[in-house]
């Protein structure tokens, strides 16, 4: 069996993981948070968060990443002075330990494994360094040329009432987990009506952070999950404030990874339950 170095594992995972932070909080600093979830809109579930980070910091135009062999199997390949980007991939690596437990009053000797993650640097390249066969790139968007549209389904998707009325309170819109419902401010405009009630819908069906405590954390989270549900279907919802983004950025290290993770996986389910969703088929299950 190899030899297990629990110390350069760790040196080595650190190294990778401090690459990844510095990376992130350079995207923030220079103002291009909102440019980087579209960026990882394209890459759905292909790539983990950290390395959308270090994709995005040595090629942001990238479209479509793949290693030499992926590409040479798709009758791609990497052209002269391509660029290589880098990523960490994760190396499954496992060793055993022995334990003494009790078990029916007696002890017993056991065997337990421990499994664990090493990384490596390994390179990939953008499809735009590659040169041969034809990929076909498909992206599902809704089949519809308006906001109006979107909002319409939005409403009929989301697993709560939509009611539209005066909000007096200076708010475009609210969740309420109390009243059961969601409400949108009834003299906003319908691109501004769409925007809010994916921010809202977001609240209702991924936020589970304790608001009076997190409220930076909630809000940066639903606000990154409704951008980049929106971006996928065409809605440039822009005038989302990132108001909290550079302070979260500048926290607790794990805490940016674990919610990066979370506003990726979350979205991409959104957009693919929002997908799959239709309008018609709901209202024939209602009239029944």
């Amino acid at each position: 069996m190899k030899n297990y170095n629990k110390k350069d594992t760790k040196n080595k995972t650190k190294e990778i993981f401090d690459k990844v932070i510095r990376n992130l909080q350079d995207i923030v600093s220079k103002g291009e948070y909102q440019e980087f979830l579209k960026f990882q809109n394209k890459f759905k579930k292909k790539y983990s968060f950290a390395n959308l980070i270090l994709i995005y910091s040595q090629c942001p135009n990238a479209s479509n990443v793949a290693g030499a062999k992926t590409w040479e199997r798709l009758g791609r390949k990497i052209t002269d002075r391509s660029k290589k980007i880098f990523i960490a991939a994760p190396i499954p690596c496992s060793y055993e330990i022995k334990t003494r437990v009790i078990e029916n009053g007696e002890e017993i000797e056991k065997t337990e494994t421990i499994k664990y993650n090493r990384y490596r640097w390994v390179y990939v390249y953008d499809i735009e360094n590659t040169d041969g066969e034809q990929i076909p790139m498909q992206s599902k968007y809704l089949n519809s040329e308006s906001t109006e549209d979107l909002y319409e389904k939005l409403k009929a998707f989301s697993q709560v009432p939509v009611k539209e009325e005066e909000i007096l309170t200076g708010a475009k819109g609210y969740y309420s987990k109390q009243r059961n419902m969601i409400a949108i401010k009834n003299s906003l405009s319908i691109d501004d009506k769409t925007a809010v009630l994916l921010h809202e819908i977001t609240h209702s069906l991924y936020d589970d952070f304790d608001y009076k405590k997190d409220r930076d954390l909630s809000e940066v989270f639903v606000e990154s999950v409704a951008f980049i549900v929106a971006d996928h279907f065409g809605l440039d919802t822009s005038s989302c404030s990132f108001r909290y983004i550079l302070g979260w950025a500048n926290g607790e290290t794990k805490t940016v990874l674990e919610l990066g993770s979370k506003i990726q996986d979350s979205a991409n389910d959104f957009i693919g339950k929002l997908e799959d969703f239709n309008v018609q088929e709901q209202e024939l299950e209602l009239a029944a």
